[in-house]
């Protein structure tokens, strides 16, 4: 068992919190295991709402720049296990991005209703980092 399938096991046993653990902190605790930066202490118990979490994305320059403050680094080419992806989905008429985890084939996204994983093949994407240092 390695760091992604701990990883996974904790997203489908443990709750999902918006403002301590919910998508974004799930990400950022992902990438402390795999020796990033923990940033997730400035985020939690900030918010507390979807709407706020958004918020939060958007004031610090969405996944781009949550991965900054991570310290994690920008790749180019398809993801590959152990990788974040920033996952482009419709929700209306806008496109809207959720950090994921690359298992191999599939990305893995903690959502509110459960985690699910998804065939890379079926997932637009906008960015790719580097899963460890």
């Amino acid at each position: 068992m390695d760091v992604v399938d701990e990883t996974l096991r904790e997203w489908r046993t443990g709750a999902f919190v918006y403002g301590q653990s919910d998508c974004m902190l799930s990400i950022g605790r992902y990438l402390a295991r795999t020796g990033h930066e923990d940033g997730t202490g400035q985020f939690l118990g900030r918010y507390d709402t979807a709407e706020g979490a958004i918020a939060m994305m958007r004031t610090h320059g969405g996944i781009p720049g949550l991965m900054a403050i991570a310290g994690a680094v920008p790749k180019d080419g398809p993801p590959v296990r152990g990788d974040v992806v920033e996952v482009l989905y419709r929700d209306d008429d806008a496109d809207v991005a959720i950090g994921g985890l690359c298992t191999g084939d599939s990305v893995a996204l903690r959502l509110e209703r459960g985690t699910v994983e998804l065939n890379l093949r079926f997932v637009r994407h906008a960015g790719v980092w580097h899963g460890s240092r």
